[in-house]
């Protein structure tokens, strides 16, 4: 085996590694997990993974070119809850897991195993590359949205075709209907037009190929949802500062943490809009901010001081150091990787659960909420504020004006019946 710089192997693990299909990848392995920013421990750790996968390998006659996430899966599943290879061997499934996943990822950068096969049928898949590949050119949809209307419409077509052939003239109307009560059986009502949503833009995708449908598009239930039926929750002045001040501006996490909450708390951000910030969008000459929203849109905004400050403070001492143009970026590996709204949603509820402030519990949506409401009682017009929150319709702006009780009650009529 060659020798591997900054790591350390026991010897039952390099001798496994000696003669197994994995040997000539040990140095390339390690050097994959140094770019990506692990430590020293972890990439040992991650190296008796690969070690004991190699030995398991060279017993079970794996041939390299064979190799993909069923063979690790196999491995995960049926050796390491019997497995008696050595004493001391790392087992831990979530390890060997993250361990054996980089090194697909390497193997298939350097083009020794094939990419990764669906384990849907072959039309399906086909299909879905299709409409994906219009919600991208025709219809200008982000990612994120791509991948959810695929793996709605993915259901769908799995529930009606499997391994057959999909032909939309064998879907009919009572068709569509089965599909709606077998699969949103304990859905709300919103989440039901949220399914029908997608399966609209699944068959705009077959006409725009020649196969209209106008009889299934009008076939759709309508779902009550009264959007302005509640009040929508905003956070107190005390439960915004407390929330705040939970934030440990010590370490660098908590600093990357605050400027990420003073970005959702200020700015109104969504979740997805603050991780898809870049160094490029901010010009701190005029004190403003690029966000890239929904529908590829571009707005720009006033960067407030204390935003500004806070995601200063997090550039000048707390920022991994790399070529990455993505602003807030993880700090656990990999290091060059930006965070996901995935991980805001996170710190947000960690955050809330340190201040006791349960409302937050509910998501960061909630502090866009509040950003409105503050704008209301400031005295804002519906217009700035809609521009602010950047909605397309106005009528959506509307939800923010009943959350001004004070204001509400002045203009309220008198109720005859108050003093019976």
């Amino acid at each position: 085996m060659c020798e591997l710089t900054g790591a350390r192997l026991s010897d039952t693990s390099a001798d496994w590694f000696t003669d197994s299909p994995l040997d000539h990848f040990a140095n390339s392995y390690v050097q994959h997990l140094i770019e990506r920013g692990h430590t020293a421990g972890t990439i040992s750790a991650y190296l008796e993974c690969v070690a004991h996968f190699a030995h398991w390998m060279v017993l079970r006659r794996v041939a390299l070119a064979k190799l993909d996430e069923g063979v690790v899966h196999r491995f995960l599943g049926r050796h390491l809850p019997t497995c008696r290879c050595a004493k001391r061997c790392q087992r831990v499934p979530y390890t060997v897991r993250a361990a054996l996943k980089q090194l697909l990822v390497l193997l298939r950068r350097e083009e020794q195993i094939a990419l990764p096969r669906s384990a849907d049928p072959p039309s399906v898949t086909d299909e879905l590359d299709r409409f994906v590949q219009y919600l991208e050119e025709v219809r200008g949809l982000t990612a994120i949205t791509r991948h959810q209307l695929r793996g709605r419409i993915r259901h769908f077509l799995l529930w009606r075709f499997g391994t057959k052939p999909v032909d939309l003239r064998r879907v009919k109307r009572d068709t569509l209907a089965r599909f709606l009560r077998s699969y949103t059986a304990d859905w709300t009502s919103q989440s039901r037009g949220v399914i029908c949503v997608a399966l609209r833009a699944y068959l705009r995708f077959k006409a725009s190929q020649g196969e209209p449908r106008a009889d299934l598009l009008a076939a759709f239930p309508r779902f009550a949802n009264w959007r302005l039926a509640r009040l929508p929750k905003v956070l107190g002045v005390a439960e915004l500062r407390q929330f705040l001040d939970s934030f440990d501006r010590r370490s660098a996490v908590g600093q990357r943490d605050y400027a990420v909450a003073r970005c959702l708390a200020d700015l109104g951000l969504r979740a997805g809009e603050v991780a898809r910030l870049r160094l490029d969008d901010l010009d701190w000459r005029v004190g403003t901010v690029q966000i890239r929203g929904k529908g590829q849109r571009i707005d720009l905004l006033p960067l407030s001081v204390r935003t500004g400050q806070a995601i200063a403070q997090y550039l000048r001492h707390s920022r991994p150091s790399n070529s990455s143009r993505i602003l807030f970026l993880r700090h656990r590996a990999p290091l060059d990787k930006p965070i996901t709204a995935g991980i805001v949603r996170k710190l947000v509820y960690r955050a809330a659960r340190r201040a006791g402030a349960t409302t937050l519990l509910q998501g960061p949506h909630l502090l866009r909420h509040t950003a409105a409401q503050r704008l209301i009682q400031a005295g804002a017009p519906l217009k700035g504020i809609a521009d602010f929150l950047r909605h397309r319709c106005l009528d959506t702006t509307t939800l923010y004006t009943k959350v001004d009780l004070p204001r509400l009650r002045r203009v309220a009529l008198p109720w005859a019946g108050r003093h019976l």
